[in-house]
């Protein structure tokens, strides 16, 4: 069940990013996938949670519709503090 909830706020999330584009970009719907995943990676290290991918993509200096993909990365980054908490 909780599978289905977190695709349904995962989908919502890219679709409401990708209509926030600046402007048009190839493949910007799989980069915002991307950027969202790289945003919830992390290490945990006895305990403590260091979100590794949002550190590197806040090096990143896209072209093209920065702020969806930064927008992108904190999505990413959010869900993966709130799942952190509850599981």
């Amino acid at each position: 069940m909780f599978f289905f909830l977190w695709l349904i706020v995962f989908v919502v999330g890219i679709v409401i990013l990708y209509n926030g584009r600046e402007r048009d970009e190839d493949l910007l719907a799989l980069k915002l996938v991307g950027y969202y995943f790289l945003g919830t990676f992390y290490i945990a290290i006895n305990g403590l949670v260091l979100p590794i991918g949002f550190v590197i993509c806040l090096f990143l200096r896209p072209n093209a519709n920065r702020s969806a993909k930064r927008g992108a990365a904190i999505f990413g980054l959010v869900l993966m503090i709130i799942g952190h908490f509850i599981f």
